[in-house]
This record gives C-alpha cells, structure tokens and sequence, in this order.
C-alpha cells in the first residue's frame, strides 16, 4: 500500500443523532480506519479556555471535553481516513447524498501518515493513573501516574479514539483484581495489552490481531516502552488455537458486528472473577451487545464519550 485515502467535510453542521449514522457508515459499511472529528485552531483554544480561567500546563480530559463540546456547537471539518480508494470513492459519494456542505476526496502518500497523525496527537491524560504520549515526546514529563508511549501505526490505535480511551478509564478504574492472564482481542497497536503490562509486569499478554503489520507495530511499541522482554505472545488468526480460556481481563475494542461473531468465545475466554471490556461502539449500538451478551456474563457498567461507548462485563466467581 502506498497511498492511503481522506474523505473531507468542511464547515458541516448536523444533529448528533445524524452524525452517530454518519460515522457509523463511515466505521461498519465503508472501513474507515480512523476519523478526525473536528478542527480547531490555536487561538479559538485559547480563548475558550480563557473564558474559563485555564492557562498553561496540561489539560485535564474533562476540559478538554468541555471544549470539544463548545466547538462541536458550530460548524466543524471532519476527516475520515481510509486505506483503499474505493471504499473512500464510495462514502464520497454516498456522503454527497446524505450531508449538505462541501466535502472532498484526497490520496495522499503512504508516508505522510505519521505527519498527518502527529499533527492532532499530543499526550492523552486518561487519569491520574495513565498518560498515553507519542513515542516522538520521550521527554514529556508526568506529575504521576504511569507513561505508556504509542507510535501510532496506519489505524492500529493512538489512544484518540474515544473507545480506546474508555477501555483504559475501564482497566485502571474499574478492574480491581490484579491479572495474571490478559487478552487483548483485535490489538492493533497493542496500547490496551500494553497498558496491562506497564501496571502489571508479571501478566501474560496475548496480543491476537488478522493483521501482520497491526503486530509489528504492537512489538514496536513494546520495545518504545521497554516491556519487549515480558511475557506476551503477538498471535495471528493462523495460530488461532493457541488462545484459550481463562483470561483475568479480555479487551475487545473491535466493530460491532465482530463482536456478534465472536460472542460465545469473548465470554468463554474470560475466567471466574475476570473482566470482558468491549468497545468499538457507537452509543446507539452499545444495546444490542448488552443484550447480546448478558445471559452468559454479567453486564457491569457503561461508560460513553462523544458519540462512542465502552461496557464492562464481569463474571462471577
């Protein structure tokens, strides 16, 4: 692949429930592998912290929430990320028909993706317990908690989706057993596995993805972190026999309809006591999992941003 595709809307205005349609044709129909979901520049940053009293320093995530919510209040740019021309062509086209505003389709050369990302990715504080920054700011300091450094892959995960995000608040808030088996299912860049790794050295990791180049990335940000020398297995679906039952924690940040396919495994997967994490969901479709799920697992908690949400199962000892 030596090109990768962006679908622009510019200026856009639509209500939430239409823009939770548009993403979800843009993720489940048409396999956008990333979508920036405004634009903002610096000074209207710094005048609606302004306005607010902020200055200076780094922005807890329910500001920077706060201030998404502002900017979102008006006309945004919206960019969806593709890897192949035709399905980009085609949500082209049937974005046309669905959204007045101007909208446009770029190819761009694969090896300007990681200037594109760096350009919208800067360190996430998930908590007082997590800081994910880009493997390019070694340097960045943390008052506390734990660095976990991703090099963000073509759509292997960065830690800017909000259901990534959710699925490390679920891990570091909400799972309290420490974990000696984990899976991380459809792992990408590994950023869920390797944030269990990071609070949990001793755990054994199975980072299973289809994708051989999601692994690669997952094995480079494991020597970024310095956690090459742990106990993780980076497995593909040939090798799918080696996964097993009796995981502490399973992380599925996958599509919706994977995981419908991969239900009665995901809840076998997970051991007495243990934790299902299931993300990859846009609110309007957390439901149906639920449903889905909960005659064989006990649903727990959900947790939502923006348009996205994360649910926390638990099976009982």
């Amino acid at each position: 692949m030596n090109t990768f595709w962006v679908v622009t809307l510019f200026q856009g205005e639509m209500r939430s429930e239409d823009w939770g349609l548009v993403q979800d044709l843009a993720v489940n129909q048409y396999g956008s592998i990333g979508i920036e979901e405004f634009a903002i520049d610096e000074p209207e940053v710094d005048r609606i912290l302004g306005e607010r009293s902020y200055s200076g320093g780094d922005l807890p995530q329910e500001v920077l929430d706060e201030v998404e919510a502002v900017v979102k209040k008006g006309p945004v740019t919206v960019r969806f990320f593709f890897e192949e021309g035709m399905p980009a062509k085609d949500f082209f086209k049937e974005l046309g028909k669905t959204i007045l505003g101007e909208i446009q389709i770029d190819e761009l050369p694969v090896e300007d993706w990681n200037a594109e990302w760096k350009k919208h990715y800067s360190p996430i504080i998930v908590n007082e317990k997590l800081t994910i920054i880009p493997a390019w700011e070694k340097k960045y300091q943390v008052s506390s908690g734990v660095s976990l450094f991703i090099n963000p892959g073509m759509g292997f995960g960065t830690g800017s989706h909000e259901t990534t995000f959710l699925c490390l608040k679920f891990y570091t808030e909400d799972v309290s057993t420490v974990p000696s088996d984990v899976l991380d299912f459809g792992s990408g860049s590994g950023i869920l596995g390797l944030a269990a790794l990071k609070f949990h050295p001793e755990a054994r990791v199975d980072f299973y993805d289809i994708d051989l180049e999601a692994n690669k990335n997952c094995f480079q940000n494991a020597e970024i972190n310095e956690l090459s020398g742990r106990k993780f297995r980076l497995l593909l679906s040939g090798v799918r026999n080696y996964l097993h039952s009796g995981y502490d924690v399973v992380f599925a940040n996958i599509l919706e309809n994977i995981l419908k396919e991969e239900r009665n495994y995901l809840v076998s997967a997970v051991k007495p006591g243990g934790s299902l994490i299931l993300s990859g969901l846009l609110k309007h479709q957390s439901a149906g999992i639920i449903q889905e799920y909960a005659s064989d697992i006990r649903f727990v908690k959900e947790l939502t941003k923006g348009d996205w949400s994360a649910l926390l199962f638990r099976r009982d000892p």
